[in-house]
């Protein structure tokens, strides 16, 4: 299986997607959208985003 295989697999992108909810949340409670907790929330965001980009992927990738 080919590295990018790897990250289209289903749970890959579920993992990424909960991971990167957890990283916004968690920045959003330490100290909003600016200052140590912004970079938590932008690279949460950041996750998610990479998550639907995979999930795209996948959609094309598949041949349905």
């Amino acid at each position: 299986m080919s590295v990018l295989g790897l990250f289209l697999t289903r749970e890959a992108i579920i993992t990424a997607a909960i991971c990167g909810a957890l990283l916004s949340a968690a920045g959003s409670f330490r100290a909003g959208r600016t200052g140590p907790g912004g970079v938590l929330v932008k690279t949460g965001y950041a996750l998610t985003g990479v998550s639907m980009l995979l999930m795209i992927i996948t959609g094309f990738v598949s041949g349905r």
